[in-house]
């Protein structure tokens, strides 16, 4: 993994308060004794003061002397800023960077743990030393730096020496958790990454989605880009236009300009005809409704009928398959669709219970097919009419017709035009 020391802003650290301890606002001629009598918070104002010349001739070597007494004094943020002027400004003590990044980290701070762990695993100033720089990154992520976090979730994600190269889906996980948690954007991404049924871990859409939302709230660009798939997908169009929209205006995106496009794209979407979306609308729910009465009923062939031909509904057709599957119920429908099934995006739940029952019937088939006498073959797959495929409502019976294989698979395309039709894509 490429490493490098996140550096962070010498001028935000500068404004940060010393806890609990009164700090002198500005540079006096009195500093430079106080420092001496171990006044940490007039060391700490002292280094500022001649960092940023204010008050006094700016000398960049005595500030490092001031913060390195006020860091010696258990002033956390100090130790942090004379560690980065020691090795970045005087290029090459490497060493006593070192030393001053640990002293930061038993302070308390946490992105100095970070740089302890990066220049102990790296060998910078000192010896490699991989147990000690986990134990740094692990202390990182404890006092709450979501890099460190990012670290180590990187590091049980694609295997490092320092842990033997071995990965770890729940570890990488966990970390990549802790640290979205803590605010750290590219953690969600990967948390939200994992839940998407990655590296073990299970799929779970309403995790997935709350990482990622998390990330883009963060102003996290490939968060937002993440969330408004992870949106389009159950078809809330408005909330994906604008995760991706988001995602298109904060810089630093490895997508932004496919955010953008799909932003524009899905605003021509929302501005077409509302009455062309509400009547197909309502013609889903019409026919939801008839599934739900075939259901009732018993008859699942029927509403299996209704669901892939007459509706072509993925989502349809994932709730009929679970609920023929836990009520068993599954051998009622005709055995063509679950060779058309194959070919259809359908969840990953619903394809093993496709899979599963195909598996169970082929089976069957073979078995028959030896015990057969001669010249009597066993059954083969076929389309049979439903036995009690139809719903009588307000005097009008609907009755579900013949239909061969070729029709089925006809349907199939139609499915994938419908949905591309639906997302507007343009009809192809």
């Amino acid at each position: 993994m490429l490493k490098r020391v996140i550096g962070i802003a010498v001028a935000g650290i500068l404004a940060w308060a010393v806890p609990a301890m009164a700090q002198p606002s500005t540079w006096s001629p009195a500093l430079g004794n106080k420092c001496a009598a171990n006044d940490a918070a007039a060391c700490w104002t002292l280094g500022e003061s001649l960092l940023k010349g204010n008050g006094v001739a700016a000398s960049p070597v005595k500030a490092v002397a001031a913060f390195v007494r006020a860091c010696d004094l258990g002033v956390a943020e100090a130790c942090y800023i004379a560690a980065t002027r020691t090795d970045f400004e005087k290029r090459g003590d490497a060493a006593g960077a070192r030393i001053l990044f640990v002293k930061g980290c038993e302070a308390g701070l946490g992105s100095s743990c970070l740089s302890s762990g990066i220049y102990t695993e790296s060998g910078w100033g000192g010896a490699k030393d991989y147990p000690r720089a986990l134990m740094f990154y692990e202390r990182g992520c404890a006092l709450r730096d979501g890099e460190s976090c990012r670290y180590l979730s990187q590091i049980w994600a694609f295997g490092e020496p320092i842990n033997g190269t071995r990965t770890d889906g729940r570890k990488t996980l966990d970390w990549s958790v802790k640290g979205c948690n803590i605010g750290d954007g590219p953690s969600c991404v990967t948390a939200a990454w994992l839940y998407a049924g990655n590296m073990g871990i299970g799929y779970d859409q309403p995790a997935g989605e709350r990482y990622a939302r998390m990330g883009c709230s963060l102003d996290h660009a490939d968060s937002c880009f993440n969330l408004g798939y992870m949106v389009f997908q159950r078809k809330d169009w408005t909330a994906a236009r604008n995760s991706y929209a988001r995602s298109c205006q904060l810089p630093g995106g490895r997508d932004q300009a496919s955010a953008c496009q799909e932003a524009r794209k899905l605003d021509e979407f929302l501005a077409r005809d509302n009455g062309e979306r509400a009547r197909w609308d309502a013609k889903q729910a019409e026919g939801a409704a008839q599934i739900d009465r075939l259901l009732a009923s018993g008859d699942y062939n029927g509403a299996m009928y209704k669901a892939a031909y007459d509706m072509g509904s993925i989502p349809q057709v994932t709730r009929i398959l679970l609920a023929a599957s836990s009520s068993g119920r599954l051998a009622q429908i005709d055995d063509i669709y679950f060779v058309a099934f194959e070919t259809w995006n359908i969840s990953s739940q619903a394809r093993m219970i496709v899979t599963s029952e195909k598996r169970r019937r082929d089976a069957a088939q073979r078995q028959a097919a030896r015990l057969a006498p001669s010249g009597g073959g066993g059954s083969s797959w076929s389309w049979s009419a439903p036995s009690s495929s139809s719903l009588s409502s307000g005097g009008t019976t609907y009755t579900a017709p013949r239909i061969s294989e070729s029709d089925i698979y006809r349907n199939a395309r139609e499915n994938t035009r419908t949905t591309y039709c639906n997302a507007g894509w343009g009809c192809r």
